[in-house]
């Protein structure tokens, strides 16, 4: 069966449910609002399909003919999802239930190329019948609807088609969008986030909100462009071509004042968007994280349940989550 085909609203309520814990059909027609007839039918669907699987007999609420339990089947569903970085490329290969099935890095030679790209996943990537796409997470700013990437700090990556180019080359369905999205959708598929920032600090220094529980991108995908925001007017030259940039400043500092750096444009952040929560990762983070962590203002601050890997693992739930 199409996978493709799954994918009608009480289809992802039901695997939604699955997902979070639902322990028969008989509980999923409660929570979901649909008769025991048609939650049958979709899990009928589902189980044909090689999404759902049945565990076993529980008893639920200690009374009653006992149900069969269902759960997510690991193994019927794949996607891929790779981080595009300034000097390396990162691919993960995601099981239906979020973990990490494989992991892949790549250098990136300077002044790397689309095509060099493309080049990079092609052998890394396969478009078999189970494997529902490839998530991409890059640098910004791009677009997000179109898949079209201007990432700073990548020279000759000027308007790139990318999710075109890539969906050509690889013969998968893409998405594309920018790390720090990636990086916060994951952090919140492993653990409620409401209204929080993922504060990104590796190559180069982003952030990726969530606002009322959902990915906040922008009116034209531009928001989490937090390192390009100016700290310091008369500031070091950034990527960006604008000076005094938090990304800037915070890479001409060092140590506890990087660290202090970091802080102070948080707490900015904090009070210009009253954020209650705050999630730090990236490569400089994780080489200091009770630096870091010292530095942060005085909300709810915590390092990212992720390894480096964290955006990869994003870019590859953003093609999952189209199943829940």
């Amino acid at each position: 069966m199409d996978l493709t085909s799954l994918r009608s609203h009480n289809d992802r309520t039901v695997l939604g449910l699955v997902r979070s814990g639902a322990l028969s059909r008989a509980s999923i027609a409660e929570e979901a609002g649909l008769t025991p007839q048609a939650v049958s039918k979709i899990v009928a669907r589902l189980v044909e399909a090689g999404l759902v699987e049945e565990t076993g007999a529980v008893r639920e609420g200690g009374r009653g003919k006992p149900r069969m339990s269902l759960r997510l089947a690991a193994g019927g569903a794949h996607a891929y999802g790779a981080y595009v970085d300034r000097d390396e490329l990162r691919v993960v290969r995601l099981d239906l239930t979020g973990e990490v099935v494989s992991s892949d890095v790549v250098p990136l030679a300077p002044m790397f190329t689309p095509d060099d790209v493309l080049a990079a996943l092609a052998p890394l990537v396969s478009a078999e019948e189970k494997v529902l796409g490839l998530g991409i997470g890059i640098a910004g700013p791009l677009d997000f609807a179109g898949g079209v990437v201007s990432p700073n700090g990548l020279p000759g990556w000027d308007s790139v088609p990318l999710r075109a180019l890539a969906e050509e080359r690889l013969g998968l369905p893409v998405v594309v969008d920018k790390d720090t999205n990636a990086a916060v959708l994951a952090e919140a598929w492993r653990r409620p986030l409401e209204d929080a920032a993922l504060v990104f600090v590796g190559t180069g220094l982003g952030a990726g909100f969530l606002l009322g529980g959902e990915v906040h991108r922008g009116a034209r995908s531009g928001a989490g462009e937090f390192g390009h925001t100016t700290i310091q007017l008369d500031g070091p030259l950034c990527v960006c071509g604008r000076r005094g940039c938090v990304e800037a400043v915070h890479a001409a500092s060092s140590g506890v004042e990087a660290a202090r750096v970091l802080g102070a444009a948080v707490r900015n952040l904090v009070q210009l968007l009253d954020l209650d929560q705050i999630v730090l990762s990236g490569r400089k983070v994780l080489e200091s994280p009770e630096l870091y962590l010292r530095a942060m203002p005085d909300v709810d601050v915590s390092l990212s349940s992720y390894g480096p890997d964290l955006v990869p693992v994003g870019a590859g739930l953003l093609v999952l989550g189209e199943l829940f």
